[in-house]
């Protein structure tokens, strides 16, 4: 009865399998082992080098707001690279270089025979949590248990620890710390040390030019980021970004921050200034994502912060930067390290952000010149922080935009919009200003929220049951945490986005007696619900912090439901004679598929497009038909392939995907449903029609 396995999680599952497979398999080719920071608003992927491979088909990418990994939206990363230059330099053949480039990213993608990954491990401050709905255990991607371990005395919530070796000879261990605390969690500290160790491979037992003193040594980060610039929408590909770079002049008040956002495109005809969805009108790319400053050190033997660092800042359009991919010679490539320009960015220098003199800038921070002795180690400090509107404001504020209604500190229609937008400027240097705060007093130093607990979700009869835990103790569920207090619960009707709401609190001063267990009645029959559940304190242990005394909460990501959809449940049917489907007529407007071009160019099922069988009996095979009785597709009832499908229900969701993994279009379709009780006893057969209006 049950023969087909078919799990409608994307439109197009044969893709994903085949997307899914050339990830891990390209991973195994190359010897690249993710690792993900995913606990704050700001998501990040460690490859196991300084730089980012050419495939990286699911990764995150200076990913803001995090939550959405199904997506892949929000990525403002697009290439990494981690030079180092040298001069009178002798490689591991014996050939001497007057001066040479180690070209680690990003033009060359991987860096082949530039670096060589040795380890990449993740350590947490506390464990990730497991979260179950209806006993399914919910999939995380990239983040998952076993892919970090928990270490006691970690000075950050998270820390992933990265080790590459070099064929100059210089060792890179790379430190990205990551906070669960809110006022902290829109930036992640990257503290990179550079050792002469002499090993130029993976192979950390030999040391190919040990002894060798290196002289005139540069270190240099290349980044190529596109605020919003996932591949979600077709305005990833207009290059109308500017970029910036703030500090270490006489009235700046931060070290050194690059930042870029988004500008006007040539190929609109209105302003498009945070690249509006062109039906909502939502702001797709409100980001300003932004590559910071907190040390260098003055010498091998002197730790002290040099303050005149970077010596060359360089923000040019892409295309003219030097790679080896492109025919430079060493001398070309070291020149660019050492020029000693302090660019200020694109601004000004042209009219539009799309000019060939500035369109696609990519910046070099590079640090130096340094003397490295053999053993000896450099140590240079940086961060990542985004600043933007919040997800909510982006979608109001741009219905209100593509309306006409919009207005903003006493401006209206694009002026408005644009100001509103560029208001991420100011949350990108307070989250800069945090960073470079975090880093003067100590990352030990800053407090921790109650870590998250695990979560349950249950089905019940017009409920939905949320049940959780942290520690094996219930009577004590956070041992050591003399300042815990209590509990909030968040809840969306939508996956892969930020719009959660608290809808219950108990403990501290809410009034609510302190409990594990909270029954959602306020939910919908058919309806999906993706929860979340945080700890939080009463700031009485918060003596360290930007704001002490303030009560901190855990991690609103952490214990998330991505994959699976909590549902309440409806009896199953004792008959037949109710099997209806709704809602009928079906009518929703949009594009061919009835979306907008982001979702539909994605292929992923969206609320939306659920329809519902309901009245079903515990047991039932359904089958849809066209007019001319084609066979569009067979759902079992329950379905244990799909964590979707609630066993001992009466209702049954489809998101209108046919067998062949198409979706379908406006019509009448007719629908066939046999039926079975719990014992396995025929009910008969019954069967019904409805319409399809896009």
């Amino acid at each position: 009865m049950f023969s087909k396995r078919h799990y409608p999680l994307y439109k197009n599952t044969f893709k994903i399998f085949i997307f899914l497979f050339c990830l891990i398999f390209s991973q195994n080719l190359s010897g690249q082992d993710l690792k993900s920071h995913e606990i704050g608003r700001l998501w990040e992927t460690m490859y196991s080098t300084g730089s980012i491979p050419g495939y990286s088909p699911i990764d995150n990418r200076m990913t803001y707001p995090g939550g959405d990994f199904w997506l892949q939206k929000g990525k403002n990363l697009a290439g990494r690279g981690t030079w180092i230059g040298v001069t009178d330099w002798t490689d591991h053949t014996g050939v001497f270089h007057t001066t040479y480039v180690s070209e680690g990213g990003y033009a060359n993608d991987e860096a082949n025979g530039f670096a060589f990954p040795i380890s990449n491990k993740k350590r947490i401050k506390n464990r990730l949590p497991n979260v179950f709905v209806n006993s399914t255990a919910d999939i995380r991607l990239l983040d998952t248990r076993e892919g970090s371990s928990k270490l006691f005395g970690i000075i950050a919530d998270e820390r992933i620890e990265t080790t590459w070796a070099t064929n100059t000879g210089i060792s890179v261990r790379r430190r990205s710390y990551a906070f669960a605390n809110q006022n902290h969690n829109s930036s992640i500290i990257l503290e990179y040390q550079f050792t002469n160790d002499g090993n130029t491979d993976s192979d950390t037992g030999t040391k190919e030019l040990a002894g060798q003193d290196l002289k005139g040594v540069y270190l240099g980060f290349q980044f190529y980021m596109i605020p919003g610039g996932d591949r979600g929408h077709q305005q990833v590909d207009e290059h109308d970004d500017w970029a910036e770079y703030y500090g270490n002049q006489p009235g700046d008040s931060l070290r050194g921050l690059l930042f870029l956002y988004d500008g006007d495109s040539k190929v609109k005809t209105h302003d498009d200034i945070g690249d509006p969805d062109q039906f909502t009108g939502e702001f797709l790319s409100p980001q300003y994502p932004g590559i910071g400053v907190l040390h260098a050190d003055t010498g091998f033997d002197n730790s002290d912060d040099d303050r005149s660092q970077p010596s060359t800042v360089e923000i040019k359009p892409n295309a003219r930067f030097k790679s080896y991919t492109r025919g430079s010679t060493e001398n070309e490539m070291y020149a660019e390290m050492s020029s000693g320009n302090q660019s200020r960015g694109t601004v000004g220098l042209s009219q539009n952000p799309y000019d060939t003199d500035v369109r696609v800038p990519t910046a070099l921070l590079s640090f130096g010149p340094y003397d490295i002795p053999p053993g000896e180690t450099i140590n240079i400090v940086l961060y990542e922080a985004v600043g933007a509107i919040n997800k909510s404001l982006a979608i109001q504020a741009g219905r209100e935009w593509k309306e006409g209604t919009l207005s903003f500190d006493g401006k209206t229609g694009d002026d408005a919009k644009n100001a509103l937008i560029a208001t991420g400027r100011d949350s990108l240097f307070q989250f800069a200003s945090r960073a470079e705060f975090a880093w003067e007093i100590g990352l030990k130093n800053i407090p921790s929220p109650p870590p998250s607990p695990n979560f349950f979700m249950n089905s019940g009869p017009g409920r939905i049951e949320l049940l959780w835990m942290t520690g094996d103790n219930p009577d004590d569920p956070h041992p050591g945490d003399d300042d815990f207090a209590g509990y909030r619960v968040y809840r969306s009707s939508r996956a892969n986005d930020n719009l959660y709401e608290m809808i219950w609190e108990c403990g501290g001063n809410t009034g609510v007696e302190l409990t594990n267990e909270y029954w959602d009645y306020n939910v919908e029959r058919g309806k999906s619900y993706y929860y979340y559940v945080t700890s939080y304190d009463d700031g009485s242990d918060n003596t360290t912090g930007l704001f002490p005394g303030q009560s901190l909460e855990s991690s609103p990501y952490y214990n998330r439901n991505y994959q699976n959809g909590a549902k309440a449940a409806v009896p199953p049917a004792s008959n037949m004679d109710s099997v209806l489907v709704v809602p009928n007529p079906f009518h929703l407007q949009g594009l061919a598929f009835g979306g907008t071009f982001q979702e539909d160019y994605l292929e992923i099922p969206r609320a939306e497009d659920q329809l519902s069988f309901v009245g079903l009996p515990a047991k039932a095979v359904i089958r849809i038909f066209t007019v001319h009785g084609n066979l569009v597709e067979t759902i079992n009832h329950p379905n244990p392939d799909n964590p979707r499908s609630i066993p001992d229900s009466a209702d049954e969701a489809w998101f209108q995907i046919s067998e062949s993994y198409q979706t379908i279009k406006s019509g009448v379709y007719f629908f066939y449903v046999e039926g079975w009780d719990r014992d396995g006893k025929a009910l008969g057969t019954t069967t019904g029609k409805f319409v399809i209006i896009r």
